[in-house]
């Protein structure tokens, strides 16, 4: 019996991981390879000129505060939490807001009460196509960053697993659904009695609509935390 969360290990607090290990055989595997992409002279202006910065994922911060930007004007910056805030704070960007809840839709009500300039949004090219911003007007993405997969991998993965009987899954995003799923394809018996946590309800919905045990968070606050340890209760009771 193990728990397979689709994270990677070092973003889990040590006490979080310590917790798991004493319940039962955790594995981490991202099933993702996120790679940071080249823009062009024409996308690095666009940036560069914007009135507002949006940022709803931590690898789209990474790679933006890893790149030397040259702003006329320090723009505003918009994230999806007061972490991601945090950090930008700390490299300079002083002008940063966030959301009451660490959900799409309340930045999309923020930012449409908060500006109506160009402002645009880094992000992946694997974003959901429905997406909560998809209201916000004068909203422009440019893809930071690639978050892709190959056979290579997925058969690493389903060695990986070939032994082991799944029971918890935490699906972080709908792309890692739709990977997991062909993996269960090829491994049906170590995936055969299994309950779903997400973090978000993208992803809940997806698995909700396969007629699947899925749970997401009761509230948007450290959503990472609160479904892990929801996992951990839910073992314990059905010990």
């Amino acid at each position: 019996m193990a728990f397979l969360i689709t994270y990677p290990k070092e973003k889990v607090a040590p006490k979080l991981q310590a917790q798991l290990a004493r319940l039962t055989t955790t594995l981490y595997i991202p099933l993702r390879e996120l790679v940071a992409t080249q823009l062009s002279p024409a996308e690095v202006n666009q940036v560069q000129t914007a009135a507002g910065i949006v940022i709803t994922s931590q690898f789209a911060l990474h790679v933006f505060l890893s790149r030397n930007w040259h702003f006329a004007t320090p723009p505003d910056c918009f994230v999806i939490s007061q972490k991601m805030a945090s950090r930008l704070q700390a490299n300079g960007y002083h002008q940063v807001a966030y959301p009451a809840a660490e959900n799409q839709a309340s930045l999309a009500q923020l930012l449409t009460a908060t500006t109506s300039e160009e402002v645009v949004w880094l992000t992946g090219n694997r974003h959901v196509k429905h997406n909560q911003l998809a209201t916000v007007a004068n909203l422009n993405q440019i893809t930071l960053y690639k978050n892709s997969w190959s056979q290579e991998q997925e058969n690493q993965v389903v060695a990986q697993l070939k032994d082991v009987k799944i029971t918890r899954v935490l699906v972080t995003s709908p792309s890692s659904y739709s990977r997991l799923q062909t993996i269960e394809t090829r491994l049906s018996s170590q995936f055969s009695s299994v309950a779903y946590y997400t973090l978000g309800h993208s992803t809940f919905a997806l698995i909700n609509d396969d007629h699947k045990s899925v749970a997401q968070p009761v509230n948007k606050r450290d959503v990472l935390t609160q479904m892990l340890r929801k996992m951990c209760a839910d073992e314990m009771a059905n010990q």
